[in-house]
């Protein structure tokens, strides 16, 4: 069985390849993703190769209640509701997301590779 999948871009900066954020949400294989690379600047002081990349993953149930809260049905609806509401908030968009999720107790697994 072939899954789709969904993407949407929630913030990027400026096309800077000295540094700059960018975080995108993705749906694939029944699992949403949140994405957010880092690059240059301090992240050199704490990273091998200037580069920090972060993440959010949420399982179907939590993704389900999720999509419930910000009132979309589909994967499709949901990246997009997620780019709209969130990129408001520019570079700090993953982090007001896991506010956002941790006021409604909606679970949620973080990874951070340097």
């Amino acid at each position: 069985m072939k899954f789709k999948i969904h993407k949407a871009t929630i913030y990027q900066d400026a096309f800077d390849k000295e540094i700059g954020t960018c975080i995108t949400v993705y749906i694939e294989n029944g699992i949403l993703s949140i994405i957010q690379v880092d690059w240059g600047g301090i992240t050199h002081e704490y990273s091998r190769d200037g580069e920090v990349e972060s993440f959010l993953f949420f399982d179907l149930p939590n993704m389900k209640k999720l999509a419930g809260t910000l009132h979309v049905k589909g994967d499709e609806m949901l990246v997009k509701k997620i780019a709209e509401h969130f990129g408001r908030h520019k570079s700090f968009a993953k982090h007001e997301i896991q506010k956002y999720c941790d006021k409604r107790e909606i679970m949620y697994k973080t990874h951070v590779y340097y």
